[in-house]
C-alpha cells in the first residue's frame, strides 16, 4: 500500500496510533479538527502556496504579478480570517492536535511571504513551535 498525500499519511498514522486528543475518535472534537484541517488545506494554503510559489519557485522574470497580487490578497483574507477562541491554548480547544500541525505550517509560509499576522496568531504560531517535539522535529530536518 501507498499513501502519498500529506493528510492522508497524518490520519493513517493517527488512526493507526489512536490518541484522545491529538486526533479524537469521538465524533464532535474530530469534526472540529477535520473542519480546521479543511480551512488549514483549501481556503488558507491555496493562495499562501500559489503566493509562495511566485515568490520564491519562479524565477523572477517569469513571475505573474496579476497573481502575486491576487495570492496576496486571498492570503491576507485568509489569515484574517482565523479567530482562536478566548481561553483556548490551541485552534480547537485546550490540546495540540493534528490541526495545530496544518494551520501553522501553512501561517510559517503566510509568514515567510511577507503577510502580515497579528499578535495573538503570532503568539499561537511561537507557542506551536516551541513545543519540544517541534524543536526535536526541527533539529532532525536540520542536520
Amino acid at each position: 500500500m501507498s499513501i502519498e498525500e500529506t493528510l492522508a499519511i497524518c490520519i493513517y498514522i493517527c488512526e493507526k496510533y489512536p490518541s484522545a486528543t491529538f486526533y479524537p475518535t469521538e465524533p464532535k472534537p474530530r469534526s472540529i479538527i477535520n473542519s480546521w484541517l479543511s480551512y488549514a488545506l483549501t481556503d488558507l494554503e491555496s493562495p499562501v502556496w500559489n503566493l509562495l510559489k511566485q515568490q520564491v519557485f519562479i524565477p523572477e522574470n517569469q513571475r505573474n504579478l496579476g497573481l502575486i497580487d491576487y495570492a496576496k490578497s486571498e492570503a491576507n483574507r485568509a489569515v484574517n480570517q482565523i479567530r482562536l477562541n478566548e481561553g483556548y491554548e490551541w485552534i480547537t480547544g485546550p490540546n495540540f492536535t493534528l490541526a495545530d500541525i496544518f494551520v501553522t505550517h501553512t501561517l510559517l509560509w503566510a509568514k515567510l511571504c511577507g503577510i502580515a499576522i497579528s499578535s495573538e496568531i503570532k503568539d499561537y504560531m511561537d507557542r506551536a513551535m516551541s513545543r519540544p517535539a517541534y524543536l526535536k522535529a526541527q533539529e532532525r530536518n536540520n542536520r
